[in-house]
């Protein structure tokens, strides 16, 4: 993957991914969300105010649902699909009450359920970010921003914030 993500990003994309994950420093971490972000090909990244961020949660939530409830799958992930619209509801009525960090795992659970949820049994395999970014490079960079964050992590609650929103921000614009 990191080569070919080379064909679709700039070097400055990838070593601003590479900063923000290693950084804690504020200007760092906003001056290397936004490159990240004008990557997707979405706009100007902006989660600067309590208005703007409730505004980014409910955009995401709508936009995420409503993939989810278009996206046909097989009977057997029809209880996935349910499950993934609760955590979803959960997961909001979270990071509505700034619980950033503790909302992390739940945050990665839901994102790639989700991705597994539109792809299906796709998803394990190994040429699957190849895949995606052939066929849909923002979705690709998307994947990409999401398999390098780790499972876990002890980063400050305004950085577990941006990190999330990077990706809040992909899906309420897809």
């Amino acid at each position: 993957m990191n080569d070919l993500i080379t064909e679709f990003l700039d070097k400055n994309v990838i070593d601003s991914l590479s900063i923000f994950l290693s950084s804690s420093k504020a200007d760092e971490l906003c001056k290397n969300a936004k490159i990240v972000v004008e990557a997707f090909g979405s706009g100007e990244f902006k989660c600067t105010s309590v208005d703007e961020e409730l505004k980014l949660i409910s955009s995401f939530k709508r936009n995420l649902s409503l993939l989810v409830e278009k996206t046909w799958v097989e009977q057997m992930d029809v209880y996935l699909k349910e499950e993934v619209l609760s955590k979803l509801e959960c997961y909001c009525d979270a990071i509505e009450k700034n619980k950033w960090s503790e909302s992390y795992q739940s945050f990665l659970k839901i994102l790639n359920d989700v991705v597994y949820l539109m792809f299906g049994n796709q998803t394990r395999a190994s040429d699957f970010d190849e895949y995606a970014l052939r066929i849909d490079p923002e979705f690709g960079i998307f994947c990409w921003y999401m398999r390098n964050l780790p499972e876990s992590n002890d980063w400050s609650e305004d950085k577990n914030k941006i990190a999330q929103c990077i990706a809040l921000y992909f899906l309420a614009n897809y």
